[in-house]
């Protein structure tokens, strides 16, 4: 073949993508060149001999243009971006290891904030006259484009290498086109253009040289990915011979002598009128013209000292070629191979692969051009939208033009994106040529059917040569493949004599992805830039689930290898696991079909799940690349190279593996019926019902089909649906979580930690749980009345998980454990599919609470990022709490790979179809992308607020629309309220039908911007603290109503770990190879100084409820908010599947700090800034060691290490310490000061001190210490660990609040206090001086209820303090949970404490109240509590005779169509309502109208607040308790309000210490709020502040005494009427029952509002375990329901265990209640009820009770209890009678079992502790 200019050498053409890495004989750390450059200095005569032998190297493109521009840099400015963050990171290594350059210095490499500051520092370098380099690409050097322009108008010598990409237009792609590289072609910059890493090493060189000698800048680039991560062995040019052509002369020439410097002034950059700028301008076109000639005498030297020889236009083909193809880039290549191919097949074509593209050289165009050429197709690889042609196509049309030459010119653009460029399309552009009609500008590659401006190409051609073995490996993104490939084509290239190519196919997850490597192997020059399409020789798949998602061996040959890395180790396994296509497939093409269990060797020998170097070894066996017995040989040695540096342990567990691959490799003799195979396995979720975007767009692309996709498949402008990940079902954990019903405590810490969305917690009532499939495990749901009728589950997606189990490590019970992914991923699957599709109950419990926000769906889910990914958690967590109306601006990173890599989508949207609406603009750019939509939705809102207020006034309209436009417009920035409210107005104009005035009309059409939005500016610290910070800091001072959550991983995670202003001192990462030397930025600090900003900084793992606390503030804060979230990258060195322990470990060593900055704290006179982790804990050099990060630069310089770590430590201390401060009120700073100055401080100030698991604990703490302040005393609330052990001593008062989790255990931040507390060395008078009291928050219903309480307050007193109070011990069990003792007990505190109370005002009101026009005002006829049902009652029967004293009333419900279940043990929760006279009565005495409608706003957005329309007697008789209890804050606000004098008096003398008996006295004639009013009626409070004192009616809750399976959609209820006398004789009425007695009497049945409430008692799954019930009086009533639902379990053939019942009561004939039915469930002992003992105390002289009865049976009871491992339970009255049944069952186990009373006591101990010995006592 006839080339212009002079053929090149060959030079093995060894092609592969690796990690860029540079070899250590690179960094020489002396310069063996000055001699020679003074020489060349002083004009002596270059010699351009070689200085020695070829020296040959594999790199890849991007090392070699670092290698060139290292040589010849005094300066590099860098910023990273893929794919030229690698060339910065080999300048950065050499600098520093000290390599030194040409010129004998080490090179100052600088790492900028932006590509913009990269230019703009090489500027000012520039004209301080030195030598300049940076490198980029995409959307980093358009940024440069200001500065290149520059450069270029000022002449400045520098060479920017660039690894050409393409830009974010409709989409972002990371992969090569020259889009960006063309939009730099007009700033004056010379371009030059490299195909192969060779021509990197030699071009790149040359652009150096060419500018010092032009005084142009230059613009060297080649193809991103594709050249620059592919590695070839090629020549290199060493430092020496790089020197002999450097010229020395023209730095001083053309650099130095126009730098600027005060001692040869001069001025640059001026500005200039119009009359002078154009004349200057073109001054410089000598230079321009001059250039061609300057760069063909640089390729002359290059050629005579390397002997590759270049042209500006370099032709391959034949000499006498008609047709010629002209391109640039790496495409040249495949054209190369593609015209050797057909010309030898007859044909007659040639190509020119363009160098020089600017200057342009039509000159040097057409000498190189065959003088036959008559068609031209010219190839660009970029596309400019509306333009007359594309760059390079223009170009040679001109040059044709200007010659006056006039071929037949084609323009062709091909390869956007990298898409694929073969030589089928090769053939089809030169065919095109010789067509009757030939497309004159195309698109190839792709099949456009819209526009049909695509050529069509044909089948492929088979290029490659024969002798060329051809590979491919399906790998998994983390089992190390890919390096294997490269390590294998490393090995085989540089050790025998085969050339070698590599290339390495991604998806877009983060990791775990597919990746499929193509090698090449061969004797013959490989040519071949595209993918391996037919005739390959080898196929291994590393993974298993591959066979059903990927069409793999379409590109195998006949006779091919196929090895199959599978746990279907059996020849029966493959035929039900292999889908039927790949067995036919395999026996068509009679493959050799190998499968290998590598993952189970992997874990054998230690590997975990790397299976690369099992798969290799298979591949050395089994491929024939080489001889088996060398190629083995080879990979041990390479074994033992490449593990050296990790010991001798990793490379024996590497070398085992080989030796366990060759004994387990298995050939696979299939049957010959495979060839017909129509059953087999198949990938889960076929029968999904999959969206048309999913089936026709995403699924190709996943199958790696995209390519075939054509263009109609695509909206234009990108636009794509989310929730698409749920389709994907990759299937790739090699082990899942499973859940521990019976050990779990329902905290959903798992949930909240995934980060994948793949383990959640469900609830489900009886129908649900009913229609459950087989195997679902579901326990009774903890938490109160919200979940009551619901059992709860952990479900995970098997399928969707990544096996990172960061669950089970964050799990505090043990609930779950990893198990292998074959064994229980086909059983749990449908159990998942089925939570699934379950109903959302988000709206069950407190969406604000850890536990709560995980009832929540996320609208997050599936995402590809990293295994156990430190940042999905938080945005997962936003999207539970927020994401159906969140806007989100995503900036370029992590986040936004993981959660906007097209056709899988993450975002999703809940039951509505409402989600998270996404978008990315640039990097640098999103903090202004997310203002302007925010700004923009507000603009739109408030048009619409507008339009409305108007219309009210000017249009007749219906009052509904009305009334639902003014709410709309009141609560127009009220989340919840506004989105009820756009309902409202929804509704009321679709009423009016479809005539609508057009003004209603255009509301209507806009309703999508009714509802509130939140917007959500989110990014990594790259953008926050780097790139982006200008517009971050812009946003944080505008204080718009924006959230911004920075995912601060510390480095550019992205990008491949490079340094960033957030990175810590000391690190170790990318471009700070030796330790960072910097602090990092503080970016919380900075926000706070504009003191309107929201700044919260979390870290999940260390505080989860601290963290779901900010987030909340941070978005309900209207204003500006920044979260900066530590998040655990797995380029930390970390094990990832720790990653939450870690964040808890930097909170601990002070490492990361928990704070939240809120300004609205200012207005109540409160530090806006809280400081949540007080106090440090841990270690940090502990938590340094950890990882590798840090521990690196310990290993390879202890000494630098030793020094940074201790600066590290010494910052971190400063820092907290600073903040300590910072969190402190006047009166702290001013102790912490008396302190520091050796002053006495003040005694009058106390310490409230908190043990807080879920923050009830510590906001309760929170709430006593501001109590204490309010009394004019000073209060430290600190948590227990969080506090100097030393300094509690000190103190005089100290007050503890602590909560006790599950059975007994301590909460987390007091476990060292206590640990402290409890050491025995202790004196016993360490708090002589000092004065406490306790208050534990529990539940009565585990064995150790309020455990840790208990242990403090009995410690406390050990060691010598003084009780204040008794130990307060709340109970959730309680109507109010812990609040109910919580307001018993504080009073007596305060009264022994004798404090001053507060101040004597009322607060402001916390409702807005105006009386309404009762005409237009829509009124409720019943207000429904929120949750409630209204249910209507058709049983109201007396079950007493009527000469009995006491009234028990059965009673039924009807829940037909109410969508409300229950189970045995729930209790069914009643709102009565006062009398409706009395409160009639009432408001007239206190001088309100009962018929007057109020509207009810309330300013404090509570939960549960009251209607917001109501008349006064609705409110008085259905809403408030207003004959209820009142509290002792009543009497307080009573006293506030009393304008009498002796009114005042009396109420302050009750509350005194020394009225505290008279409280007493009163309190036992149970008066109400009404009554207190009557009392004292100067005390008359205004309605507004009469609401906020008098609490809403509470749920009455009553054991169901029915089955649900037998009593369909019925509840029953056995009531005991509650009456009472008081002291002084007056009968009181229980509220409840009085409402109830009065109800449905006639012939309609009456309607309660109620609902299901959860068992206080646990109830076995099945009906198996036997049960001893106790029932006492109405106490019988969940019993009753019990034995009927096991007799519905007998009818239906269920295994049922025994049931024995004790009831005890006063008399037979009154109190016997259900007595029949129970003895007809008995039968004798014949029943489904086998023991019925009954006590009826005074039917004998001599009074029985059931321990009685219990004595009589023991052996019943040890059968039933002990052997047989039963469920016990006792309902009725507390008092004497649970520990004496108690003591009863402990008999029995000593009289029948043998045991001693200790040995009894601790069974029944141990049985409370399982939910098998259950009390329920009132």
């Amino acid at each position: 073949m006839w080339r212009a200019w002079v053929c090149r050498t060959p030079v093995l053409q060894t092609v592969m993508k690796v990690t860029a890495g540079g070899r250590r004989s690179l960094a020489d750390t002396t310069s063996p060149l000055s001699q020679q450059a003074v020489a060349a200095k002083d004009g002596q005569k270059r010699d351009l001999t070689p200085s020695g032998k070829p020296k040959y190297m594999v790199m890849d493109g991007n090392e070699a243009a670092a290698y060139v521009a290292y040589a010849m840099s005094d300066i590099s400015f860098i910023y990273p971006i893929s794919p030229a963050s690698s060339m910065g990171e080999h300048m950065d290594k050499w600098a520093a290891t000290g390599k030194k350059n040409i010129l004998g210095q080490v090179v100052d490499i600088n790492m900028m904030q932006s590509e913009a500051g990269a230019a703009g520092a090489l500027h000012g370098a520039c004209a301080a006259g030195t030598l300049t380099s940076t490198f980029t690409a995409s959307q980093g050097l358009l940024l440069m484009i200001p500065n290149m322009y520059l450069l270029a108008g000022e002449l400045m010598p520098t060479v920017f290498h660039v690894s050409a990409r393409t830009l974010s237009k409709h989409a972002l792609s990371i992969f090569n086109d020259h889009s960006d590289v063309m939009a730099c072609r007009q700033t004056g910059f010379a371009m030059v253009s490299s195909s192969s890493v060779q021509e990197v090493m030699d071009l790149g060189a040359l652009s150096h040289i060419a500018s010092l000698k032009s005084r142009i800048p230059f613009l060297h680039f080649f193809d991103g990915y594709r050249t620059s991560a592919e590695m070839s062995k090629i020549q290199v040019i060493p430092y020496e011979d790089i020197a002999k052509m450097f010229p020395y002369e023209k730095v001083k020439e053309n650099l130095h002598k126009f730098a600027l410097n005060p001692y040869r002034p001069m001025i640059r950059g001026t500005g200039q009128r119009p009359d002078i700028f154009f004349q200057q301008s073109v001054a410089s076109n000598k230079y321009y013209m001059h250039a061609p000639e300057i760069v063909e005498e640089t390729m002359y030297d290059l050629g005579k000292l390397t002997g590759r020889h270049y042209g500006l236009f370099e032709y391959h083909g034949s000499p006498t070629a008609e047709r010629v193809a002209i391109c640039m880039g790496s495409a040249g290549q495949t054209i190369e191979e593609t015209v050797d191919y057909l010309n030898q097949n007859g044909e007659n074509v040639g190509m020119i692969n363009v160098h020089l593209y600017r200057p342009w050289s039509s000159k040097h165009l057409l000498a190189a051009l065959p003088k036959n050429c008559n068609k031209i197709a010219v190839l660009d690889k970029t596309k400019e939208e509306g333009a007359a042609g594309m760059p390079l196509y223009l170009d040679v049309n001109v040059a044709m033009a200007e010659a006056g030459k006039q071929p037949l010119i084609t323009g062709a653009t091909y390869g956007l994106a990298s898409k694929e460029f073969t030589p089928a399309m090769v053939k089809a552009v030169f065919d095109n040529l010789n067509a009757p009609q030939p497309r004159m500008k195309y698109v190839i590659g792709v099949k456009d059917d819209v526009t049909n401006t695509s050529l069509d190409y044909g089948e492929p051609i088979n290029t490659t040569p024969t002798t060329t073995k051809q590979c491919l490996f399906w790998g998994l993104g983390s089992d190390g493949t890919v390096g294997a490939n490269k390590t294998a084509i490393k090995t085989i290239g540089l050790s025998t004599g085969l050339n070698a190519q590599g290339h390495f196919v991604f998806d877009s997850h983060k990791s775990d992805g597919v990746t499929v490597s193509h090698l090449r192997f061969g004797p013959d020059e490989i040519k071949s830039e595209y993918t391996i399409q037919s005739n390959a020789d080898f196929l291994s798949c590393s993974h298993p689930s591959y066979v059903y998602k990927y069409e793999m061996l379409d590109p195998l040959k006949t006779g091919g290898i196929f090895l199959l890395n599978s746990p279907w180790t059996t020849l029966e396994e493959l035929e039900e696991r292999l889908p039927a296509t790949v067995k036919r497939e395999i026996a068509a093409k009679k493959l050799n079909f190998y499968n290998i269990d590598a993952t189970a060797i992997s874990r054998m020998v230690g590997l975990g799940k790397r299976v690369n170097v099992i798969m290799q070894a298979a591949f050395y066996g089994l491929s024939g690349v080489l001889p088996q017995e060398q190629a083995l040989k080879l990979l041990k040695q390479t074994i033992t190279e490449q593990y050296a540096r990790k010991g001798p342990e990793v490379v024996a567990k590497n070398q085992k593996a080989v030796d366990a691959t060759l004994e387990n490799l298995k050939r696979v003799n299939y049957p010959s019926s495979w060839a017909n195979a129509t059953s087999g396995g198949h990938k889960p979720g076929v029968d999904m019902k999959k969206p048309e975007f999913v089936t026709d767009v995403m699924d190709p692309v996943l199958k790696l089909e995209g390519d075939k996709l054509p263009v109609s498949a695509f909206e234009p402008g990108g636009y794509q649906p989310i929730g698409t990940t749920q389709y994907e079902k990759r299937g790739i954990a090699p082990v899942i979580p499973v859940w521990k019903p019976d050990a779990c405590t329902q905290c959903n810490y798992c949930s909240l930690v995934c980060p994948h969305a793949v383990i959640r917690p469900f609830l489900l009532d009886k129908n649900e749980l009913r229609s459950a499939p087989a195997g679902f495990l579901t326990r009774k749901a903890k938490g109160g009345t919200e979940v009551a009728g619901y059992n709860y589950t952990i479900q995970v997606s098997p399928y969707d998980c990544t096996g990172c189990e960061v669950c089970v490590e964050s799990c505090p019970d043990d609930a779950l454990s990893m198990s292998p992914f074959k064994e229980v991923a086909d059983k749990f699957s449908p159990h998942w599919d089925y939570a699934i599709g379950l109903p959302e109950k988000g709206d069950i419990g407190d969406k604000y609470s850890v536990k709560g926000s995980q009832f929540l769906k996320p609208l997050f889910e599936f995402s590809g990022a990293c295994s156990g990914c430190g940042e999905t958690p938080y945005l997962k967590l936003a999207t539970q709490l927020f994401g159906d109306r969140m806007v989100i601006a995503n900036a370029s990173g992590c986040s936004s790979v993981f959660g906007g890599t097209s056709t899988t989508i993450p975002f999703t949207t809940n039951k509505d179809g409402q989600g998270p609406a996404w978008g990315r603009s640039l990097f640098e750019d999103n903090a202004e992308y997310g203002f302007g939509m925010m700004l923009a939705t507000r603009q739109r809102r408030q048009k619409l607020r507008q339009d409305m207020t108007v219309y009210i006034l000017e249009m007749q309209l219906p009052d509904d629309v009305k009334a639902a436009f003014s709410e709309w417009i009141e609560f127009y920035e009220n989340p919840e309220k506004c989105q009820h409210a756009s309902q409202m107005v929804i509704t009321a104009l679709k009423r009016m039908g479809p005539n609508l005035d057009p003004r209603l009309q255009s509301i209507l059409e806009q309703r999508e911007m009714l509802g509130t939005q939140s917007h959500w500016l989110v990014g990594g610290d790259g953008w926050a603290y780097d790139i982006g910070y200008g517009g971050v800091d812009h946003v944080l001072s505008r204080g718009e109503d924006v959230n911004v959550l920075v995912l601060d991983t510390e480095m550019y995670s992205n990008t491949g770990g490079q340094v960033s202003k957030a990175t810590q001192l000391a690190t170790v990462t990318k471009y700070a190879t030796h330790g960072k030397r910097q602090v990092k930025k503080d970016l919380g600090l900075c926000a706070m100084q504009y003191e309107n900003v929201y700044v919260a900084s979390v870290a999940m793992g260390a505080n989860m409820s601290q963290c779901v606390q900010a987030f909340k503030e941070a978005e309900h804060f209207p204003g500006t908010s920044l979260i900066i979230a530590f998040s655990p990258c797995i380029d930390w060195g970390i094990d990832m599947k720790n990653m939450m322990n870690e964040q808890k470990e930097a909170v601990e060593s002070g490492y990361w700090t928990l704070y939240r900055y809120d300004p609205r704290r200012i207005e109540k006179g409160l530090n806006p800034f809280q400081l949540d982790s007080k106090k440090i804990k841990y270690d940090l050099q502990q938590f340094l060691d950890g990882q590798n990060r840090f521990e690196q630069l310990r290993r390879s310089d202890k000494k630098t290490a030793d020094k940074l770590h201790s600066g590290l430590h010494r910052e971190m201390t400063l820092r907290h310490d600073k903040l300590v401060k910072l969190a402190m009120d006047e009166y702290e700073m001013l102790e912490h000061l008396k302190k520091r100055l050796g002053e006495e401080t003040a005694s009058d100030s106390v310490m409230v001190l908190y043990g807080s698991e879920t923050g009830n604990a510590a906001a309760l703490a929170q709430v006593w210490a501001s109590e204490f302040k309010r009394r004019g005393i000073r209060a430290k609330c600190v948590a227990m660990d969080d506090v100097d052990f030393d300094e509690v001593a000190k103190q005089e008062q100290v007050f503890c609040v602590v909560a006790t989790c599950g059975q007994g255990e301590f909460p987390a931040n007091c476990r060292d206090f206590w640990k402290s507390l409890s050491d025995p060395s202790l004196p016993k008078d360490l708090f002589k001086n000092t004065r406490f009291a306790v208050f534990g928050l529990g539940d009565s219903s585990y064995v150790y209820f309020n455990e840790a309480a208990k242990s403090f307050h009995k410690r406390f007193q050990e060691l010598g303090a003084k009780v204040v109070t008794a130990l307060g011990l709340g109970d959730d069990k309680d109507e109010d949970k812990y609040e109910s003792r919580w307001n018993e007990w504080l009073p007596d505190l305060w009264n022994e404490l004798g404090t001053p109370p507060p101040s004597m005002e009322l607060l402001p009101p916390s409702y807005n109240i105006t009386v309404e026009n009762a005409a237009t005002t829509p009124i409720p006829a019943t207000i429904v509590p929120q949750g409630t049902k209204l249910v209507p009652m058709t049983k109201n029967v007396v079950l007493t005779p009527p000469d009995y004293d006491r009234d028990i009333r059965h009673y039924e419900f009807d829940l037909r169509g109410l969508n409300m279940t229950y189970s045995p043990g729930d209790c069914f929760g009643i709102y009565a309502h006062n009398n409706k006279e009395e409160v009639f009565n009432w408001c007239t005495e206190n001088g309100l109208h009962p018929d007057s409608v109020l509207k009810l706003v309330d300013l404090q957005s509570r939960k549960d607040s009251l209607p917001p329309v109501a008349t006064v007697g609705q409110l008085f008789t259905e809403v408030l308790d207003i004959f209820g209890k009142p509290p002792r804050r009543f009497y307080e606000t009573l006293q506030m309000s009393a304008k009498d004098a002796s009114e005042r008096q009396e109420l302050e003398y009750l509350l005194s210490k020394e009225g505290k008996d008279k409280f007493k006295e009163l309190a036992k004639e149970t008066p109400t709020f009404a009554d207190l009013m009557k009392m004292y009626p100067s005390a008359k409070l205004p309605l507004e502040n009469l609401v906020d004192h008098v609490p809403q009616i509470k749920p009455r809750l009553y054991s169901i005494a029915s089955s649900l399976e037998m009593h369909k959609e019925s509840v029953h209820l056995c009531i005991v009427k509650n009456d009472w006398n008081t002291a002084s004789g007056k009968l009181r009425l229980g509220l409840c029952t009085r409402y109830l007695a009065g109800l449905s009497l006639g012939g309609k049945p009456d309607a309660v509002a109620g609902k299901i409430n959860a068992a206080g008692i646990t109830v076995p799954d099945t009906h198996a375990p036997p049960c001893v019930m106790v029932g006492l009086g109405t106490g019988i009533a969940p019993f009753r329901a019990m034995v009927q639902d096991r007799e519905m379990a007998r009818i239906r053939g269920e295994q049922i265990g025994p049931m024995a019942l004790f009831f005890g009561a006063r008399y037979k004939r009154t109190d016997y209640t259900y007595g029949d039915e129970f003895e007809e469930y008995h039968s004798g002992g014949k029943g489904v009820l086998k023991v019925l003992s009954t006590a009826f105390s005074r039917d004998q002289a001599h009074k029985i009770y059931v321990q009685n009865r219990i004595d009589e049976h023991p052996e019943i009871i040890y059968d039933y209890l002990g052997k047989q491992k039963g469920y016990f339970y006792l309902c009725g009255p507390a008092g004497n009678v649970p520990p004496s049944v108690r003591k009863a069952v402990v008999n029995s186990f000593v009289k029948c079992g043998g045991h001693s009373q200790e040995e009894a006591e601790k069974i029944v101990t141990q049985m409370q502790i399982e939910g098998r010995y259950n009390v329920e006592a009132w």
